[in-house]
């Protein structure tokens, strides 16, 4: 019997250290979900206190906007929100999208309300700049003094639009 004795105490051990490295690697997946859970928390926090100096930041320059120590910041503002508001008109008009202008939301090009906050949809004018100067009939290229004939198409430059200015 002696032989399935010290069968029996070498199973018995090995089955203790197997419940060990279980109860081990238990206790470390139990940690290192504390310590995830305990970041997330943490990440949170300061996402929440970064918020509160965003708003507190925020009310302070809109109700001080003249007040000279803080105007660097305003203006580094208001120069970053002109080029926001610039690229979001650029990608919304490659994403054939608009913009609300009340709250930021993407919307489709030919919706007349935001689907986000049902504001009306307001679009920019386009105001196309006339050209100083005569333009060519052809093709609406601006023409240099003198020319007679258009630098882009190469048509005729009419010499009534000449004599017009002229008189």
């Amino acid at each position: 019997m002696g032989f399935l004795d010290s069968l029996k105490s070498a199973a018995s051990k090995a089955a203790e250290s197997v419940e060990k490295g279980v109860k081990s690697a238990s206790d470390s997946a139990k940690i290192m979900q504390e310590k995830s859970r305990i970041k997330r928390e943490l990440s949170q926090l300061t996402t929440e206190i970064n918020q509160v100096y965003e708003r507190a930041g925020r009310k302070f320059l809109e109700e001080n906007p003249e007040n000279e120590a803080y105007a660097e910041f305003i203006a580094e503002i208001k120069e970053k929100t002109e080029k926001t508001e610039s690229l979001n008109l650029q990608l919304a008009s490659l994403e054939d999208k608009v913009t609300c202008t009340s709250c930021g939301a993407s919307n489709d090009k030919n919706a007349e309300f935001c689907s986000k906050c049902g504001a009306k949809i307001e679009r920019p004018v386009v105001v196309e700049a006339e050209p100083a100067g005569n333009v060519c009939a052809n093709c609406g290229a601006e023409l240099a003094e003198g020319a007679s004939f258009c630098e882009k198409c190469g048509t005729a430059v009419e010499k009534a639009a000449e004599e017009t200015t002229a008189e």
